[in-house]
């Protein structure tokens, strides 16, 4: 799998010169972040909750490129999302178990933000981390690196409910 960089454009005028009395900005192009989402597809997970979830991270997308894998025991490759559209059309691959060594992986070396969606039903690699683990259930995760941000059973009944 080839990383592709992303830029955007500085249209600031820091970098101004003035030429026949005339500002000119100097333009820059910058890196554009990159966050890769991991799902775990395993059979405990439904592909509701699976796409609920995506809706509430589209407003990522003003910040940032988007790639989004799936994985249980195998990793399924990324897909990157543009818009809302490409959560509907997704494909959620998987259905068996659930390997974190598989995710943790997955992600490429230099990405900036990396993020693990699961229900936690497995057990944690002993490789460090340094990812969002988002965890709803009742399982309680104790990963190498990285943080865990719980979703309560209420919190999930208002994802859902969107």
């Amino acid at each position: 799998l080839k990383e592709v960089a992303c830029f955007d454009v500085d249209w600031s005028y820091k970098n101004a010169v003035i030429e026949n009395g005339v500002v000119t900005p100097h333009l820059e192009e910058m890196q554009y972040p990159v966050t890769e989402i991991l799902l775990d597809t395993s059979g405990s997970i439904e592909e509701t909750l699976l796409k609920s979830f995506l809706r509430e991270c589209k407003d990522i997308l003003q910040s940032s490129m988007i790639k989004v894998g799936c994985f249980d025991v195998m990793f399924y490759g990324f897909k990157q999302i543009r818009e809302e559209k490409d959560i509907d059309e997704m494909i959620y691959k998987g259905g068996g178990g659930t390997n974190f060594s598989v995710a943790v992986n997955a992600f490429s070396r230099r990405v900036t933000n990396k993020i693990i969606f699961t229900d936690g039903d497995a057990e944690m690699p002993e490789t460090p981390m340094d990812a969002i683990w988002i965890v709803f259930g009742s399982e309680e995760i104790r990963p190498m690196g990285g943080r865990v941000i719980r979703i309560s059973p209420e919190q999930m009944n208002e994802l859902l409910a969107r």
